[in-house]
This record gives C-alpha cells, structure tokens and sequence, in this order.
C-alpha cells in the first residue's frame, strides 16, 4: 500500500504546514504529548536542514500515514546526496536509535532523497486486547465444544489447530536464528563505535553487560530454592557436573554455521555472530558495503519478525483450545506463582539497586525516589520505553545532574541492552515451566539458561509480540515443552507494564551510578530539589 504524497514548495510556510499536519496526524492516533512534541521537532529540523542545504523553493513530496501496517513520515526531494538528519557531530547514539527506528532514516538512490521516520510506538494495547480476545474465543469454543461428538473435536484438531501452531512456531523458528543472528552482528558493529568515546564507551558497556549477567544468575540463584527445583546429578552416566558444564561451553562453539541455523542452536549462533561482528570490525572500511548489508538485513529481519508476531493471538487460539479439548490445562493453574515471583524478584531487586545507588551517590533515598519517580510511572502505566524516554533522559540531566554527553551515549545504549527486569521475568518463567513440566535439571541446564536469556534479551528486537520470540527459541534451547508458551506469553503480556517500568528506573540508577564513577556527576544538582 503506497501512501498519498503531497507536494510542497519548500518555504517557512511549507514547514509549518507539514509540522500541522503531523501534529493533527499524532493527535487523531492518540500519541502522548511529550512524543507528539519529540516527532514535530525532528521532522521540523529535517526541514529546516534541507531548506538550508537546497535552497528555499525546493520541491519536496510528503506522505504520513500507514504503509504495510507501519505508520510512517515520510519526504522525498530530487538532488544530490545530502542527509538531513545528521549533525555535523556525528552521533552513535543516534545511529543505533535510527537503528531501531526510532529516530528518522535516511536514503539516496536514483538521485532521490528519502527521509522515513516510524511514527508507531511500541505498545502493548492492541496486543493485550487482541490475546484477551483469542482466550475468550478459546475458551467459549473449549466448553461449548464438549457436547461435540469426540470424533469431531480430533478432526477438527488434526485438521485445524496442530496445523496453525505449528506452522507458527514453524514461522518463528525459521526466521527466529537469522535475526538474531544480524541483530546481535549488527549492534556489534555499531557498539565498535563507540571505542572511539575511550574509557567513557568501554565501561558503560562491560558494566551493562555484566550487570546483566550478574542479575541473571542472582535471579535464578533466589528462584531455584523458592521453586524447589532440585538439581540432578546424572549420577546414571558416571559424569560429574564439571564435565558436564565443560560439555556445555565446548558445545556453544560451532562445528558447521548451516547445521547452527539448522537445528536452531541459539548459542552457536550467538557466537557465530559475534565472531562475524568483530571480524567486520577490525576489517574496517574493506567491509563497509557488507556492514551496510548486515544492517539492512537487521531491519528486514525486524519487519519480518514483527509481522508474525501480529499472528500471536491466533497462535494463543490454537494452542489453548487445543490444550482445553485434549485436558492438557493443568499447567494453567500453576500461573499465578511466576506472575507473583516476578513482581516480588523486581521489587527487591529494585529496592537493592535503589538503597545501593543512593548510598553511592551520597544522596537521600527519598530524594532520589522522588526525582526517578515520574519516568518509571509513565513507563510503568504505557508499558513503553520511548514514551518515557524524554522525560527519562530530562531526570537524568536536571534533576540527577549527569552531564548531558553521557547521558545522550548510555541511555539510548542502556535502552537495548540493558534490561534487568525483563532478564528477571524470562529466568523465573524459564526455571517456572522446567519445574511444572518435569524437565531434567541441572547445573550446567542453569548456566546454559543464564547465557541463553542473557544474550536474546541483548539481541531481542524493539518489536510488539517480542517476548514470545523470545520464549519460543529458550524453550526449544531449554528442552521446555511448546504446549508452556500460551501460558507464557499470557505472562508476558501480563508483567510487561511491571518490566518496562522497572527497566527504566534501573537504568535511570545506572546511570546515575556510571556518572559518579566517571565524575561527570554534578552533586549539587543531584541534591537540589528541584
């Protein structure tokens, strides 16, 4: 579907027009004034920019509006190549977000300029109400499907419901390996940048990573006990734990890329990826039409993903009045005590990190609660990073007094690959499942979950439905049957507004961290009370 393009005569009344027009278009699709205000101020600058470099009466094309299920900025202008949306300071933190889509793209081709910006934000409305829906249906059909003859229900179950979930998970697992696998290539590559910012670049992103880490594994380590997993020894096989975990660390190195993507194997793939990434970077302008490639590719895979992802409450459907007609919910009534450990784990783990920041900064717990508390209860009510990020990135600047330089480089960082809470959520719903489904576990099974959830939450895509994308690749990794991830993604969409509130007040508390260790921290700011 093609958008309607208007033409304009680029002048200052020109700007303000396309600016209105926007603005009427944010307005009528309910965005939040903040965002409303971030996105007209862009395209404003774009504008402005090519007025500047082309001259006024340059003729411009402008579309708003949804194409392919996107909406969409968008403005094209014939001429040589020149990209509007970049400062003469180049920034990575702007080009990882570009990246992401969140801030505007820009391309040349046949001496047509193009300038798109996405104007959805990620949000989970449409996706609660499209599950609530597939569960109600399910759920109807389920009971009003009991005085169907039993011949019947397996018909129409081998004929109908196996079919589209597994031609689901089928979907999933087939492009599930390669956008990981240029997700996680393409963020190295952009993340290589950022040694040209010396120690500032180095620190935040080791410190984010084996923050990451470090919660994992403290978030399983408080789980296993409370789910009274008990941990098997194998002892039938004469293998000791060591062995095992050597097995495990000499098995995620990859014997055959095709057979990695192949099986599905998530871990080789990982390194496989990573090993690509470096390699692009240390070959440096040599490879710069392949690292062009690799993020194009991302993005593609991201659109693909997020396309099949719209198909998660027909998943939910199948699954569940499949599940409903064979007797197979006993599982459901175990859903209660992840949703209940998730809020309890990120609560603690909050209150930690929040005693231990205020500590570290020298500044009174309740202060510094009541300058991160506005950015987490817009992102706790929206469920959404981006609505929360300006007012985010204004809490840590003027009210927590970082210097604006490095929040402008960790936040945008920060908001792909560090998320705690998320981390936390996908542990306990992992070790939740291993538990109800009877899977084998053992030490090395653990370490393997802690990589695992680790590395798809630092390479999981800024896409609706991402969370079960998620869930299907650790399942399959985990040996956790497919029949848990209807329950799961009920969870997810259930504690995602908790996620996404408590990720960015710790990264918020990270941030402010990371300020008073590098010394761009302005003390007198972060203790004032405005």
């Amino acid at each position: 579907m093609a958008l309607n393009m208007k033409e304009y005569i680029l002048d200052a009344a020109a700007v303000e027009a396309v600016s209105a027009d926007l603005q009427a278009y944010l307005k009528q699709r309910g965005t939040d004034r903040l965002n409303i205000h971030r996105l007209r101020l862009s395209v404003e600058e774009i504008l402005l920019n090519v007025m500047a470099n082309c001259g006024e009466n340059t003729r411009i094309r402008i579309g708003i509006g949804k194409q392919f299920g996107q909406h969409v900025f968008r403005m094209q202008y014939t001429g040589a190549s020149f990209d509007p949306t970049q400062s003469d300071a180049e920034n990575w933190s702007r080009r990882l977000m570009v990246g992401l889509g969140y801030y505007p793209c820009w391309n040349y081709r046949g001496g047509v300029n193009t300038v798109s910006l996405k104007l959805q934000e990620r949000t989970r409305r449409s996706t609660v109400f499209g599950i609530a829906v597939a569960v109600l249906a399910a759920v109807l059909l389920g009971v009003t499907g009991n005085f169907l003859p039993e011949d019947l229900r397996r018909t129409l179950d081998e004929t109908l419901l196996s079919p589209m979930a597994k031609g689901f998970l089928g979907l999933m697992g087939t492009f599930s390996g390669v956008m990981i696998a240029f997700t996680m290539c393409s963020s190295i590559l952009n993340v290589g940048d950022t040694m040209t910012l010396g120690r500032m670049g180095r620190y935040t992103i080791s410190r984010f990573i084996l923050l990451s880490f470090l919660l994992c594994a403290v978030t399983a380590a408080a789980v296993i006990p409370v789910l009274q997993l008990n941990l098997t020894q194998n002892a039938s096989d004469g293998s000791s734990q060591l062995v095992q975990i050597s097995n495990m660390v000499f098995a995620i190195l990859p014997t055959n890329p095709v057979e990695s993507f192949l099986t599905g194997n998530t871990l080789q793939i990982v390194v496989i990826s990573m090993i690509a990434g470096v390699g692009l970077l240390v070959i440096g302008e040599r490879g710069s039409r392949i690292q062009n490639l690799v993020n194009e590719a991302s993005v593609l895979t991201q659109h693909t993903v997020t396309f099949i992802c719209r198909l998660v409450p027909l998943f939910v459907f199948a699954m569940l009045l499949q599940q409903i007609w064979t007797g197979q919910l006993q599982i459901l009534l175990t859903a209660w005590k992840p949703v209940l450990l998730i809020a309890g784990v990120e609560i603690l783990i909050a209150a930690a990190l929040w005693l231990l920041t205020s500590f570290r900064l020298k500044c009174p717990p309740m202060l510094l609660l009541k300058k991160t508390l506005p950015p987490f209860m817009v992102a706790f009510t929206t469920a959404s990073s981006m609505s929360a990020m300006p007012l985010s990135i204004k809490t840590c600047t003027e009210k927590l007094g970082v210097r604006e330089s490095a929040v402008s480089f960790a936040y945008p960082l920060g908001t792909v690959i560090y998320m705690p809470a998320s981390i936390a959520s996908f542990t306990i719903v992992a070790l939740s499942f291993a538990s109800v489904c009877q899977v084998e576990v053992n030490l090395s099974w653990v370490l393997q979950a802690i990589f695992t959830v680790t590395m798809l939450v630092i390479a999981m895509p800024p896409v609706p439905g991402a969370g079960l994308l998620v869930y299907t690749v650790l399942f399959a990794q985990l040996g956790i049957p497919s029949e848990a991830l209807v329950l799961a993604t009920a969870i997810d969409v259930v504690v995602d507004y908790c996620n996404t509130g408590f990720n960015v007040l710790l990264l918020i508390l990270q941030i402010a961290w990371q300020g008073k260790t590098l010394g761009c921290l302005d003390h007198e700011v972060l203790l004032g009370e405005r």
